[in-house]
């Protein structure tokens, strides 16, 4: 074998995997080392004289090459990381022994690809410009420019970019709720003072100015719903993380429940008719919190749960259609695939993803699996009343990782609304029990059992909650 099949034989994807995650956390001490020169530096600012004249300086030239090389090493650890795939190839392929002149070469191409593209990587290392990645970047772009950027320049881009951060899909989940809860009291602040002038205008005869208002106190009640959902929360351990924000028509929200950028399960959970952002977000993160709760007690793994907000939910006119849950698809799919990539970013890892849907909510997951295949390790799939699919196959999944579970009570989830009955057998899915407790007469006559998913203590939570943290096999099966 050539000379470059030859070096592949030595290489170890493990041990370069393991040199990756040093460099990352090795970044992580000098952005804390960073932080202290920079404080220390600010508390000297009262500090005059000759030695002040030379010392201030060299602390502020002393940060930003910590700074720098902070960046430089998540660089360096970022270039090698995504050659890690392409190492383990090489390193197999140059193991097996030749069996001609042709499989030779073709291992050591592999291998020499493989080199160029990582000197590629390393030889690139630059101090990125703070300016957030202009639209049409991907989130894996936006990832690495995250990771690309040093600790000073970071925190500039939050101050001078704070809306644009709050947005941007593919930063980790720690940046946009920073970013996310800057601007939230920004807007609270300003559309406060707008309500106070416009309603100082008596009469508002004006048809514009009262439109105006209506549309003001609309976006203000989405936004201190979703402050005082932050404040219930605020003794959360860790605290809750606000991932989106829109407060224009019926509003898109997302609160993160958990460390979403380093749990090891996570879970979106999708509400179904009547629970966009202006119908309120509180009901959605409690379930949110149940769900996280529960999961709690099924594993000792991490676990987040995101309360997803972000579709215009159907009323009672639009829910027998499926325009609303096709939109709300390819808005879950971007957003599921922007947290994945933002746990790239400063070396995280991937999360086992699942998908949890109630009602109508169970139908977007079928649209966004639709649009982005293997979207999610699991799906779990709560009083559905279809998922746009005649059977298991079509949403893309391996076997066995649809999960369906419908209260005995429950009218909608034996609707097949939507595609077939996700519950009926010959739908190919995990039929999981989704008992939901005892039901009083007046709870029957409102709507049976369909709103009792997350009931704590119930089955179906116990069983929602073992598929999230990644204990599928454990659900208890609805017996035949």
């Amino acid at each position: 074998m050539s000379t470059g099949g030859r070096l592949a034989e030595r290489w170890d994807a493990g041990r370069c995997d393991s040199g990756v995650r040093e460099l990352f956390a090795l970044a992580e001490d000098l952005d804390r080392a960073y932080g202290q020169l920079a404080r220390t530096e600010a508390g000297l600012a009262d500090w005059r004289g000759p030695a002040a004249e030379r010392a201030r300086p060299r602390l502020l030239r002393a940060a930003a090459q910590v700074s720098g090389l902070a960046s430089r090493l998540r660089q360096a650890a970022d270039a090698i990381r995504s050659g890690l795939a392409g190492v383990a190839e090489a390193a197999r392929l140059a193991a097996v022994p030749a069996q001609s002149p042709r499989e030779a070469a073709e291992a050591t191409a592999v291998a020499e690809a493989v080199d160029r593209r990582i000197a590629a990587g390393l030889t690139e290392l630059a101090v990125p410009v703070e300016t957030p990645p202009v639209a049409g970047r991907t989130a894996a772009d936006v990832a690495r420019w995250w990771t690309a950027l040093p600790p000073h320049l970071r925190r500039r881009a939050l101050e001078r970019w704070t809306a644009e951060l709050a947005g941007l899909a593919g930063l980790p989940a720690g940046v946009r709720d920073a970013a996310n809860r800057l601007l939230l009291a920004d807007l609270l602040r300003r559309l406060r003072t707008e309500r106070e002038l416009l309603a100082g205008r008596t009469g508002l005869r004006i048809p514009r100015q009262w439109a105006r208002m209506v549309e003001v106190r609309s976006m203000l009640a989405v936004a201190e719903d979703v402050e005082r959902t932050l404040a219930d929360l605020a003794g959360e351990r860790p605290p809750p993380q606000l991932l989106a924000l829109d407060l224009t028509g019926a509003g898109r929200v997302a609160i993160g429940l958990g460390d979403v950028d380093r749990a090891r399960h996570l879970a979106v959970l999708v509400p179904g008719m009547g629970t966009d952002a202006v119908h309120g977000v509180a009901d959605t993160v409690r379930r949110a919190h149940r769900l996280a709760e529960q999961a709690g007690r099924e594993s000792v793994e991490s676990t987040a749960v995101v309360a997803w907000i972000g579709y215009a939910a159907p009323g009672w006119r639009e829910v027998p259609f499926a325009a609303r849950a096709r939109t709300g698809g390819r808005l879950l799919a971007a957003d599921v695939a922007a947290l994945a990539a933002g746990r790239t970013a400063d070396g995280g890892d991937r999360a086992h993803v699942t998908l949890v849907g109630h009602s109508y909510g169970s139908t977007v997951i079928g649209a966004a699996v639709r649009v982005r295949p293997r979207l999610a390790d699991d799906l779990v799939l709560l009083g559905s009343p279809g998922v746009l699919a005649g059977d298991v196959t079509e949403l893309g999944q391996p076997a066995g990782r649809v999960y369906v579970g419908e209260a005995p009570l429950d009218p909608v989830g034996d609707l097949g609304a939507f595609g077939a009955d996700p519950g009926d057998r010959r739908f190919g899915a995990v039929r999981m029990r989704a008992d939901t407790g005892p039901l009083s007469w007046p709870a029957r006559l409102a709507g049976g059992s369909h709103s009792g998913y997350f009931d704590p203590g119930s089955e179906a939570l116990r069983n929602a909650a073992r598929v999230v943290a990644g204990r599928g096999p454990d659900v208890t099966r609805e017996d035949p």
